[in-house]
């Protein structure tokens, strides 16, 4: 028999017998395997079973899926021991026959090949730089980034100081950086920020040199990132001057001009080819996406008017693409403010330092809200940082939501944490 387990990223893990020959996974009600996280699709992909074994395909997800780490764009077939990665949930699936004949035969336990690709700790992939695609693994509780040879995290480049910033480890996979006074500030997802919690796959940028946080358990593989970062290395051959080619033209200039030949041949193609039934389906195509952001922005604006401000956050972050027009509309800006200002007046409610400086930092490394909230949120946590806070007091990085318990057997408290029939949303159904 063939399963599926589950994991989330808080490491709650749940076993599914496959005995299905369908199994749909995403965040609407209609699912198999309901996965609640905001950046799973309403319906996100399906486990389908061929021929004695499963293929997993993607439904046009937002986020995709990876399989041991590569994004699959169609169909694709799984093996025994493969890791799934949908949005910030693990799934492996393993063949039960095989494993116990792994276990009969091997003179020693065998390791899926899932267990290796988790098996990664937390750490800052460089995504653009001298050396992108270098990892630094976040061990121990202080670490010192720049450019100084007694930095834990060297970074040989110019416009990284000596000293630029340092990551605190906070405990249970959380993390803060601090900027250290450097001459060009740090930013967090395009903010300027003195001091920020990290969560998965934030974009921390020390200068012009950019480092993502992949949390540990997560697969990242740059992919279409490494072309990127290769034209950012080629500026810096001979002192930040473009690397020339072997005939002397600079590499970007040929690029740039193979791009607008190749545009020009498939322009031309069309022509031929009949350009007026290409353009009306591009209008099609362009209707149908309009009709989903317009239906996006009806729902979110449906859940601003009854108060679930992050759950029409959620929506129109996730589910419209960061390149549709919906985004630069006014109503997706009056649905982000009434989020942002939501947040604002909790974080002003609220005794608590930890819980206040969470709600600032988020509003301000959220790039969709607008550039003034941002700064208030900034401002706020800039006088938090003036009064002084002792590190203890900053809060998780991600909060699992609990809700009551009704009907059920009262959970078992965890070592350390308290009595409390409270546990967390089971997300599966």
């Amino acid at each position: 028999m063939w399963k599926l387990s589950i994991e989330d990223d808080q490491a709650n893990k749940t076993v599914v017998n496959l005995v299905r020959s369908v199994y749909s996974v995403g965040r609407g009600d209609d699912n198999t395997v309901r996965l609640t996280e905001r950046n799973i699709s309403r319906n996100h992909a399906k486990f389908v079973e061929n021929g004695g074994g499963w293929v997993i395909e993607d439904l046009s997800s937002y986020n995709g899926c990876f399989i041991n780490g590569v994004r699959v764009a169609t169909s694709q077939h799984l093996e025994h021991g493969d890791l799934v990665q949908v949005g910030d949930y693990r799934l492996v699936v393993s063949d039960e026959t095989i494993a116990e004949a792994e276990d009969k035969t091997a003179t020693a336990p065998s390791m899926p090949k899932s267990h290796s690709l988790l098996d990664q700790p937390d750490r800052l992939v460089m995504i653009a730089g001298p050396t992108p695609g270098a990892e630094y693994a976040l061990t121990g509780t202080s670490l010192l980034v720049g450019r100084g040879e007694e930095c834990d995290i060297p970074i040989n480049h110019g416009s990284v100081s000596r000293v630029h910033a340092e990551i605190h480890a906070l405990g249970d996979g959380r993390y803060e950086v601090v900027d250290k006074e450097s001459a060009n500030g740090v930013r967090v997802n395009a903010v300027d920020l003195k001091r920020s919690l990290l969560d998965a796959r934030d974009l921390i940028e020390l200068g012009d040199v950019q480092l993502k946080f992949i949390p540990a358990g997560v697969v990242y593989r740059m992919a279409d990132e490494s072309q990127q970062l290769s034209a950012f290395a080629a500026e810096q051959v001979g002192g930040g001057g473009r690397a020339p080619t072997a005939d002397g033209i600079p590499l970007p200039i040929k690029v740039v001009g193979g791009v607008l030949a190749l545009g020009l041949l498939v322009l031309l193609g069309m022509v031929t080819l009949g350009g007026r039934s290409s353009g009306a389906s591009d209008e099609i195509i362009a209707a149908a996406q309009s009709d989903k952001a317009t239906r996006v922005l009806a729902e979110a604006k449906e859940l601003v008017g009854k108060g679930d401000f992050d759950a029409a956050h959620r929506k129109v972050t996730t589910e419209l693409p960061e390149d549709s027009n919906a985004r630069k509309s006014q109503e997706f800006r009056d649905i982000e403010g009434r989020w942002a200002d939501n947040a604002l007046a909790m974080a002003d409610n609220t005794e608590d330092v930890g819980e206040k400086r969470r709600l600032l930092s988020l509003v301000a490394k959220t790039t969709t809200v607008d550039s003034g909230r941002r700064k208030l949120a900034n401002d706020k946590l800039l006088e938090i940082d003036a009064e002084g806070v002792d590190i203890e007091d900053l809060p998780a990085a991600r909060q699992p939501r609990l809700k009551p318990v009704q009907n059920k057997p009262a959970a078992v408290p965890k070592p350390g944490k308290g009595g409390g029939t409270i546990v967390r949303d089971n997300p599966f159904q």
